[in-house]
């Protein structure tokens, strides 16, 4: 499949890992990738502060960035910049997206949706803890929410990495929200630090040695927990535990 690869700015600037990993991910499963230059923000801190103009210029030069490179689908490692990224072409820039909205998926998303690994993978040794992340949880509907009593909840998360043999996969027993939430962990950066602290506390009870999620804001979060308190918990980016895996 010929992938155009979005690498929204938090992710370029902090992590420049998860886009590399991604990378090689999605090349060792036989995709052709590129990387459309120009490409820039997904608005998302704008349209959180109530700039809507500087939001739609972004998203109409994001738009005409991702358009310039040929592809059956966009991919990108970050629910949440990619919610924010489909949410604000349709809504802001529409005569630009045209149907490119509905081309961009969550790695996640696309790895259990739209291309599943069908190859198998290498054994690890290791137990995991899973960040369900709210935009991934609620608005890409990566999994059933907690707060959810339905018959037959569903986990595509943790049925991708349920593929990795041998790995065991658990997570928190209540779905809640990390603390970061955009510019919230700007303007109420202490209820903020709290949410993280007691994130970082229930996945430790699980008794696992890695958080794993698909939200490097969220991980961006729960990381500085993690290496304030001194905690021996590693946390990562599920491009890099597939990656690693195949």
């Amino acid at each position: 499949m010929n992938i155009a690869l979005f690498v929204p700015c938090l992710v370029d600037h902090f992590f420049p890992e998860v886009a590399r990993d991604t990378l090689e991910l999605l090349e060792k499963l036989g995709h052709a990738v590129v990387f459309p230059a120009g490409q820039t923000c997904c608005g998302q801190m704008m349209t959180n502060s109530g700039c809507v103009d500087q939001a739609k210029a972004t998203v109409i030069a994001l738009a005409d960035a991702l358009s310039s490179e040929p592809c059956d689908v966009v991919v990108a490692p970050a629910a949440s910049c990619l919610v924010a990224a489909k949410e604000n072409l349709a809504r802001l820039a529409p005569e630009h997206s045209g149907a490119l909205p509905q081309k961009m998926f969550e790695l996640v998303e696309f790895l259990h949706d739209v291309a599943p690994i069908e190859q198998p993978l290498r054994p690890l040794r290791r137990t995991v803890s899973m960040q369900l992340s709210c935009h991934g949880l609620r608005m890409l509907g990566l999994a059933t929410p907690s707060e959810l009593a339905v018959a037959h909840p569903h986990n595509k998360f943790a049925a991708l990495l349920g593929q990795i043999p041998e790995l065991i996969v658990t997570r928190p027993e209540r779905d809640e929200c990390c603390g970061f939430g955009g510019t919230f962990s700007v303007d109420e950066r202490d209820i903020s630090g709290k949410m993280a602290c007691d994130k970082v506390a229930a996945h430790a009870a699980t008794g696992a040695d890695a958080i794993v999620g698909y939200d490097p804001s969220c991980l961006m979060s729960l990381g500085g927990v993690v290496s304030r308190q001194q905690r021996q918990l590693e946390v990562m980016h599920c491009s890099a535990l597939l990656n690693s895996a195949l």
